[in-house]
């Protein structure tokens, strides 16, 4: 068997229904909470043997396309000088904060690779693992969202001091987007050299920005890691956040596939990425939440899910965004169950 996601992604006819779930190494798992009771998150993400183990594990029990390198978009300021921790119901935490052009000018986007080869040493391990048909994905978050965490200190609500630097220093907004896309592209091209197939842009809060200042201020630094990975041919995936306020620029990017909310018509979706696109490559869609019920609600959404998929000239199924830990894990097998059973009575 070919490498159904790679097959999508060139705009070749998979040999079956692609099929892999954002976050599917993570906190639903059992086996993954057993590791991660003896380790911090940070320090397992920098533990490439460990790191490799926990993104093939729901290999092991799931019939997957695909495997996702156990990592964190916030890994990149870390790399930049920023000390990232975790703190007990609170989120992500980035010291200093980045709020003036003195910070953003400090920030050094030339040593990414050095600093995070232990993403490069989990991915040739994950390879290893990996059965023929399985690809092998990359990712790194969007510059925008990226920078929110940096400018924030962490989670936000209303991306107050993000906001303002953007509105009112847009040109030291302008800098710390291109030190980020510079970072990222050499960050991701160390993932392509370690084993990485496919690479996947996660802009998780750019639905926070109109459409007109993400277009204006946020879009030209995205894609120019979208461009770079394009002349080198090399396939990308493009996650442009919540609701579909951004499809207008996911369209008109250099991305290969599009992931779709759950909160948008799927069918609905296509129609606007085909104003922009001839051939439209989709992924995601399924509402993970459907995935903490039961069997018979499980299997009608993922079926409604591959009847509006249709429309798409190629999609992956996937959800709409990352599992939560709450997900029952033989939910994901009665949603595989449910797709090849759909590919049978094709």
């Amino acid at each position: 068997m070919n490498k159904p996601i790679l097959q999508v992604a060139k705009g070749l006819q998979p040999d079956r229904i692609p099929v892999w779930f954002m976050r599917q190494a993570g906190r639903y798992l059992p086996e993954y909470r057993e590791i991660r009771k003896d380790i911090s998150f940070v320090d397992l993400c920098k533990n490439p043997k460990l790191a490799a183990e926990v993104t093939v594990q729901p290999l092991r029990r799931f019939d997957l396309d695909a495997a996702i390198i156990f990592a964190d978009i916030l890994l990149i300021p870390t790399a930049m000088g920023q000390t990232l921790t975790f703190a007990k119901n609170h989120g992500p935490i980035l010291e200093p904060t980045v709020r003036d052009i003195k910070a953003i000018d400090d920030l050094d986007p030339t040593d990414t690779t050095k600093h995070l080869t232990y993403v490069g040493d989990a991915l040739a391990e994950t390879k290893q693992h990996l059965k023929p048909h399985q690809t092998l994905i990359g990712f790194a978050g969007a510059p925008f969202t990226v920078a929110s965490y940096m400018v924030e200190g962490g989670p936000s609500k209303n991306f107050e001091h993000s906001k303002k630097l953007l509105y009112t220093h847009p040109e030291s907004f302008a800098l710390l987007m291109d030190k980020l896309a510079t970072s990222t592209i050499s960050y991701l091209e160390m993932q392509l050299e370690h084993g990485a197939e496919i690479l996947m842009i996660f802009d998780s809060w750019a639905h926070q920005l109109t459409p007109d200042s993400y277009a204006k201020h946020v879009m030209p630094a995205t894609e120019r890691i979208f461009k770079h990975f394009k002349a080198k041919d090399v396939p990308t995936i493009f996650y442009s956040g919540q609701s579909g306020v951004q499809m207008a620029s996911a369209a008109k990017s250099s991305a290969d596939i599009i992931q779709i909310d759950w909160r948008l018509d799927l069918s609905q979706a296509v129609a606007r990425i085909k104003q922009d696109r001839d051939i439209v490559k989709t992924q995601g869609n399924l509402d993970p939440l459907v995935l903490i019920t039961n069997e018979k609600a499980v299997k009608e959404a993922t079926l409604k899910t591959l009847q509006n998929a249709e429309s798409s000239d190629f999609h992956i199924f996937n959800v709409g965004h990352g599992l939560i830990p709450s997900v029952n894990p033989e939910a994901l097998t009665w949603v595989i169950d449910t797709i090849r059973e759909y590919e049978k009575n094709k």
